[in-house]
């Protein structure tokens, strides 16, 4: 490899190595948006749905409370997959992630010797 397609690659590895950065950047800002709202969403209606007393009902008749705590526990069921497949979700970006600094890294080495191999060469 030549001089100039020393340069050439080194160049390209730049390009490379931003649009990695541009991922990561997107990858962390989605991660932070997704997760504040999945922390509003436990704290502000999981939580208090989870927590909410029936017994007040039991006035109303036992079928009627039994029916409460029946559609209750059906929203605590769906808030609680909803919850997980949003946690499995963040750590698909984690894991997603990472794999990009691993790239972005084997082409910052890359870089790295090709630089060194101009400098031997001038």
């Amino acid at each position: 490899m030549n001089r100039n397609d020393k340069r050439s690659e080194i160049k390209k590895l730049d390009e490379q190595i931003k649009e990695y950065e541009a991922k990561i950047f997107k990858l962390e800002e989605t991660y932070k948006e997704v997760k504040i709202h999945y922390n509003n969403i436990i704290k502000k209606v999981y939580e208090p749905q989870k927590a909410y007393d029936m017994s007040p009902l039991a006035v109303c008749g036992k079928e009627t409370h039994a029916e409460a705590e029946k559609y209750k526990e059906r929203i605590v069921t769906e808030l609680e997959k909803s919850l997980s497949d949003t946690s499995e979700f963040l750590s698909q970006i984690v894991v997603i992630k990472e794999k990009i600094l691993k790239e972005k890294k084997d082409c910052e080495d890359k870089k790295k010797a090709l630089e060194t191999e101009l400098d031997a060469i001038s």
